[in-house]
């Protein structure tokens, strides 16, 4: 029987080859396959002698019966898995490929999916021994997946941490598993073995997921088992599941919870000069291990002089406030003191709660002294003049007895001061950064009339000296002198200058420069202080002796200081030249009877060094017998008698030296002849004639440039008289005010007038700096020490001092120093400058959201100091809101308006006084912290009113269809939602996430379409719910899995000749493995053959498989039709047929070809189906055939 399996997604069919015949006729005597190449397939795993199935017939035709074929593999099976069998069916012998027999091994795809194997006819004959014909042809073997192997994870189980604050529905890890085999068999889908409500696994992508929030608390570890299965059919109805997988979770702990703060206050504190406990506070965190450990508990705000402290307690995580130090108060008044504490975890993020405390503090005798601050760290510039302001110490007492400050150490050399009543802290004497950079003082203050230690404090005072710029650059070096060699190369270094500034910063950052004004071949690096040559330098003709001056100047300002040195640079002479023939090419005559130490010519060369000495020799060095060259004059003799020598002609090679560098040889030619009747040769002995080449000329023209580039001295650049001297002393102008009036109200930081001096000199000792030296012993004013220009330092109170005589001095920064001074006298002119001042810097208040209107909050009480109309009170609401209204007079705030906690939880109202002073109203602001508590007035809302989703019927179960989320902007049990799901049971959700997953399989051909309801519910009282509509729609997928099979591949009929139409000729019979229902029914039709036209068959009707003939046949003939059994693919993906224009043919009864006339198209239904048919009409009028398309889709 020949079998494969249904490849997904496409038509299931199965083709039998049949086989009519009445006589046989005789076909042609060719020996040839029908194809060259066949194409087959077979499944893998197939069992031995299992048929390989093809579309169409493959063999030969043979036109005679003593003929016999036998089919043979001779290529492309090298494992034996294949054997080439014949059989004879009319006068075809067909070719059919089985699996070999006896063979261990089976056809695996995902070893091998494809055989080319060449297939061998050989033709015997009994009659004829001697015939033996042979034909070949390719047969192509593609084997097909047969879903045989299982999913594999790998790795094999998983191990991942999470920390447990991971958002809901992030990634925790991917699970890959892998299938070898092809299609919707590789494909894989993933699923939770248990039923879990924490995570989800996407079915096809592998990605595990949360969707319920992570509690290391509730359980710290999470061991999931997750299966993978593909989507083919199991090829074996035993075969085993794939190996699970095993996920393990650690949940890592993170810091969730903030610090929770509990307060248990005490009775009102009555004598805080003990260290009575205010109250106890407990801090709990519910965090577990390190995040769960308090960090910290300390006041953050509302102690600005440190009264309060916080202390361990008796018990863990217990601690007490306490007050360890006294108030400088009213004993007449009760104080209050509003204390936010801050408690911080150890947590990763560190996580912080504030709570706030108030403390009230009852009448108290303490006179216990303490300063603003136990350590003060300040700065002042070193220019700063004597008398200038440092820092103003104070120490809080709670009595009006009066306090005396004292420098108790620190102040060894009477650099500082300190006023004995106001405590103001100046400088007496100038500072020097350079000598003493940092001062630490200890001041004390105490009460004369106290001897007690209670009545004395001290406080550390830090001063650090900033620097400016009071010192000028400072050479390093005492050369004022260097030799330097011509010849070097230009941008070599000649000198390098370094200077030091003592002061920091720019001040000290220091560059360089050359002060010459005329050119010198010489360049300064501002910033190495190299000093290098612009060119190549020539002893012979250039400057031999250069005065520079290097200039050093810092970075200071308002002026830059600068220094200056002097630095003579000599040229030291290289030996760079040689020697040089002022003439040259010398030749003559000599008389032959010239005596020994005849002169024959004198040499002179040159050397354009300095002071070289020139000597000559002759080249070659050897001596020669007739000649001789003196060295030092240069002299040519003759040292032989040249009559006897019988020389006629001589050549003398001669050089000169300076003793390192050699003149180009020259060569002298002599001529020996008889003097005879020259008498001037019988005189001289020789004659001769030499060329002057200019060398002396050049050697004039070196000595005089020489000469005159060393002739002027360098000139530089004059010292600037700006920093020469300090010759004036300042001056304030005549026209500068004596007096001045403020107002008392007049703001910190606000101008008063400018006392600018001047000062003719320049530079630095025209730079002025100003001081207050006397007048002013409380601070109340300050002065720019740079501009002059005077300022409040601190709030005026005419009822304390109503006028100042302020002594202003004025310094230059010159040396020696010079200074000048005036009386500037400040009047204090008197305001209505009491506010009026609420009776609580804040106020808290909650109230329900559905408060109605004209509900009372609050009376807000003021009161001001001031008398008649400036005390008069006006209440104003500053913040800009509906919901609230307050009575202008009585200062009541009531509710004006709907509140609604979901579009505000809380107001922050600023509320105003006003006085009633016409010119200058005063007034003071208190803040009402009104919050709004929730009521459960909102219903949960759904972002859609309806949802729609797609799935896949073959889905697993637990798989996540979708997240449906409501919002509910309630608080607490009213903004907790809940879900549930109603309509149907196949699906579930999450009561608390919304999750809605699998719970039943589903089925495409059952349902197509769920139509589920999710109803949203919050925990409040009386709950409040709302509804959305969720539709999901099912995916219909191919579960056609296996196609119709015939019991051989071949089937012989046989059909009388004349017999009528509607005779029975054979029955096919086909079989389909899928389970009854759609899936396993199929059709017939004709496919291929020579006989269509002839026969036709049942494919739905009454008996399907049957094959009859459409004509009378009237002569023998053999017919081969290709029967194929189909069975229906998904509706979706049917192929819609194509119809092109074409004119078959066919073999008519006696042969001859009858041409089709028409075609006609007609669509019918017929119990749910809907068919599409044609009919071709033959020129004689009957039907010819008939083709039905798609009979099992359903609309």
């Amino acid at each position: 029987m020949a079998k494969y399996r249904y490849l997904p997604w496409g038509p299931a069919l199965a083709t039998l080859f049949l086989l009519l015949h009445s006589v046989l006729a005789s076909p042609s005597d060719d020996l040839e396959f029908t194809r060259p190449q066949y194409n087959v397939t077979i499944p893998e795993n197939s069992l031995p002698k299992t048929q390989a199935i093809s579309q169409e017939k493959m063999g030969i035709f043979v036109s005679d019966p003593t003929l016999a074929i036998r089919y043979k593999i001779v290529a492309g099976d090298t494992d034996r898995f294949f054997k080439a069998e014949s059989r004879l069916v009319g006068d075809f012998w067909f070719l059919i490929i089985r699996v070999r027999t006896g063979n261990r091994a089976v056809l695996n795809r995902e070893y091998q999916d494809t055989y080319r194997l060449t297939v061998r006819a050989t033709v015997t004959s009994n009659l004829r021994r001697e015939l033996k014909l042979k034909a070949q042809a390719e047969v192509i073997v593609t084997v097909t997946d047969t879903n045989d192997i299982t999913p594999t994870f790998y790795p094999s189980s998983y191990e991942v941490s999470v920390p447990e604050d991971k958002p809901l529905h992030s990634s925790i890890l991917q699970i890959s598993a892998h299938d070898p085999d092809l299609g919707i068999n590789g494909e894989i889908y993933y699923n939770l073995a248990d039923p879990s409500l924490q995570f989800a696994v996407h079915p096809t992508r592998g990605i595990l997921s949360l969707t319920r929030h992570l509690d290391y608390q509730k359980e710290p570890v999470h061991k999931l088992i997750i299966l993978a299965r593909d989507r083919g059919v199991k090829f074996r109805a035993t075969e085993l599941a794939s190996r699970p997988t095993t996920v393990t979770v650690k949940v890592t702990p993170v810091n969730l919870y903030p610090p929770e703060i509990f307060v248990r206050q005490f009775s009102t504190l009555l004598s805080p000069t003990d260290p009575n406990i205010y109250a106890v506070v407990r801090v709990i965190d519910k965090d577990l291990g390190i995040h769960g450990e308090l960090d910290a508990l300390e006041i953050i705000d509302g102690d600005p002089s440190g009264l309060f402290q916080v202390t361990p307690g008796n018990k863990l995580n217990e601690y007490n406030i306490e007050l360890v130090h006294p108030m400088m108060r009213d004993n007449s008044i009760s104080q209050e003191y509003i204390i936010t504490l801050r408690a911080k975890d150890k947590g990763t993020p560190p996580r912080t709660t504030t709570q706030v405390v108030t403390v009230r503090l009852a009448e108290t005798t303490d006179t216990t002294l303490t300063f603003e601050q136990a350590d003060y760290d300040v700065e002042i510039e070193e220019i700063s003049p004597p008398g200038s302001r440092v820092l103003h110490l104070k120490a809080a007492a709670s009595s009006d007895r009066p306090i005396v400050y004292k420098i108790e150490s620190g102040n060894s050399n009477g650099t500082f001061s300190i006023h004995t009543k106001s405590g103001l802290l100046t400088l007496a004497t100038p500072l020097d950064k350079e000598i003493k950079p940092y001062y630490s003082l200890t001041v004390s203050a105490y009460d004369p009339s106290s001897r007690g230690q209670k009545r004395r404090t001290t406080a550390i005072v830090n001063v650090r000296v900033l620097d400016n710029n009071d010192n000028d650059p400072v050479f390093n070096s005492t050369v004022d002198s260097i030799v330097f060699d011509e010849n070097k190369p230009a941008g070599s270094v000649v000198y390098t200058a370094y200077a030091t500034d003592k002061d920091e910063g720019d001040n000290g950052y220091i560059t360089y420069s050359l002060a010459n004004l005329n050119p010198v071949p010489f360049t300064m690096d501002p910033f190495t202080g190299e000093i290098r040559a612009t060119e190549i330098l020539d002893y012979e003709t250039m400057r031999r002796e250069y005065i520079l001056k290097v200039r050093a100047s810092d970075w200071g300002a308002p002026y830059r200081r600068q220094a200056e040195m002097t630095l003579k640079v000599r040229l030291r002479d290289v030996n760079d030249h040689r020697p040089l023939f002022e003439k040259v090419g010398c030749k003559g005559y000599v008389s032959q009877s010239a005596p020994i130490n005849t002169e024959i010519i004198t040499l002179s060369a040159i050397d354009f060094d300095y002071g070289s000495t020139v000597k000559y020799r002759m080249v070659p060095t050897n001596d020669d017998s007739c000649f001789r060259l003196e060295p030092t004059s240069g002299v040519l003799r003759i040292t032989c008698d040249l009559a006897k020598m019988n020389i006629r002609e001589r050549t003398v090679n001669v050089s000169a030296t300076d003793g390192t560098h050699f003149a180009d040889v020259m060569s002298i030619h002599l001529k020996v002849i008889s003097s005879g009747n020259n008498q001037r040769l019988a005189d001289r002995g020789a004659l001769m004639e030499c060329r002057d080449v200019g060398v002396t000329d050049r050697y004039k023209k070196q000595l005089n440039q020489a000469k005159a580039n060393n002739r002027n001295n360098d000139i530089t650049e004059p010292t600037p008289t700006s920093f020469s001297g300090n010759k004036y002393s300042p001056e304030f102008p005549l026209g500068l005010p004596t007096e001045v009036w403020v107002n008392e109200s007049l703001p910190v930081g606000s101008e008063v007038t400018s006392v600018k001096a001047r000062d003719k000199d320049r530079g630095y000792s025209g730079l002025l700096v100003y001081v207050i030296t006397s007048g002013d012993e409380y601070s109340f004013f300050k002065i720019d020490m740079q501009t002059g220009k005077l300022f409040v330092d601190a709030p005026l109170d005419r009822e304390f001092i109503s006028e100042y005589s302020l002594n202003i001095s004025t310094f230059d920064l010159g040396n020696p120093q010079r200074s000048a001074s005036r009386i500037l006298v400040v009047h204090v002119d008197d305001v209505n400058d009491n506010k009026p001042v609420f009776e609580k810097n804040s106020y808290n208040f909650v109230i329900t959201e559905n408060a109605i209107n004209n509900t009372s909050i609050v009376r807000l009480r003021a009161t001001d100091q001031d008398e008649g109309i400036n005390s008069a009170l006006t209440f104003h609401l500053e913040t800009d809101v509906d919901e609230f209204h307050i009575d202008p007079s009585t200062g009541l705030l009531t509710v004006y308006g709907n509140l609604d906690r979901e579009r505000t939880d809380a107001y922050h109202l600023k509320s105003r006084v006003v006085d009633g002073s016409p010119d200058n109203p005063l007034s003071s602001t208190t803040v009402i912290n009104i919050r709004v508590l929730d009521v459960n007035d909102n219903a949960p809302f759904f972002s859609l009113k309806q949802y729609w989703v797609k799935v896949r019927e073959d889905l697993p179960l637990g798989v996540v269809v979708i997240v449906m989320v409501a919002n509910d902007p309630d608080l607490e049990e009213g903004g907790e939602v809940t879900y549930s799901l109603s309509g149907s049971d196949t699906f579930t959700i999450d009561p608390l996430m919304g999750v809605v997953r699998l719970s039943k399989a589903l089925d495409f051909e059952t349902t197509q379409l769920y139509n589920v309801t999710i109803t949203a519910r919050d925990g409040g009282d009386p709950p409040l719910e709302s509804q959305a509509a969720l539709v999901v729609e099912v995916e219909d997928v191919n579960e056609n899995m296996y196609p119709p099979t015939f019991e051989d591949v071949v089937v012989v009929g046989q059909v009388k000749e004349n017999e009528p139409k509607g005779t029975l000729v054979t029955k096919v019979t086909a079989h389909d493995a899928d389970p009854p229902g759609l899936n396993s029914q199929f059709t017939y039709s004709i496919l291929d053959g020579d006989g269509m036209g002839f026969f036709s068959i049942d494919d739905q009707d009454k008996f399907p498989g049957t094959i009859l003939p459409d004509i009378r046949l009237t002569s023998r003939v053999v017919t081969h039709l290709s029967v194929v059994a189909t069975d229906p693919k998904p509706c979706f993906d049917a192929n819609l047929a194509k119809l092109r224009h074409f004119y078959p043919s066919i073999r008519g009864p006696s042969g001859f070809e009858l041409p089709i006339s028409r075609l006609i198209a007609a669509v019918y239904q017929s119990k749910g189906s809907l068919a599409i048919s044609w009919r071709g009409l033959l020129v004689t009028g009957f039907i010819l055939f008939r083709l039905s398309t798609a009979p099992f889709c359903k609309f």
